[in-house]
């Protein structure tokens, strides 16, 4: 008898001082799609290279380093076939869905979204310097979300010569 209640002490015991296991999922961490649980330092490397700009602090500082980026940030990627061809494909998985095939902002998403995005055809965009295309790719803009972690530094300016080539306002 007495082997059978320490059996069950130490059986039955353990679990009852167990962590309470159902509040496990309630009590973690939750990150939203596109948002990070940490910033990096100011100066860290990314794990895919070093990006060409610091992220923004707030949406003055948005304003500001876009414009700052049409003046010293250029294009380093040869408008070319190949280049419009992968950026056509970079802009097909991750820009199609709100700013539509034709880049009228009437994507699936993108007609559900308020204010609705940029319609990316107009002179607005078109005579953006690519330098500030490319800050608002990496850094988002008002209601447009960062892809610095999503698209690859090369393939952004692949995006950006496919945008300014065959996205001309008619």
């Amino acid at each position: 008898m007495r082997w059978l209640v320490f059996l069950l002490l130490m059986v039955g015991g353990g679990s009852v001082s167990a962590l309470p296991w159902s509040k496990d999922m309630v009590d973690q961490p939750s990150v939203k799609p596109q948002e990070k649980l940490v910033r990096e330092a100011v100066g860290s490397v990314p794990a895919t290279g070093k990006e060409v700009m610091p992220v923004p602090r707030d949406v003055a500082d948005v304003v500001r380093s876009r414009l700052e980026a049409s003046r010293k940030v250029f294009n380093p990627v040869v408008v070319d076939e190949a280049s419009i061809a992968r950026g056509k494909e970079v802009y097909a998985i991750h820009c199609e869905v709100c700013h539509g095939a034709g880049g009228k902002g009437d994507g699936v998403v993108g007609k559900k979204i308020v204010p609705p995005p940029m319609d990316l055809s107009t002179d607005y965009v078109q005579l953006q310097s690519e330098g500030q295309m490319f800050y608002t790719i990496t850094h988002g803009g008002i209601a447009m979300p960062f892809y610095r972690d999503a698209i690859k530094v090369i393939d952004r300016w692949h995006v950006i010569n496919f945008v300014k080539s065959e996205l001309k306002p008619e």
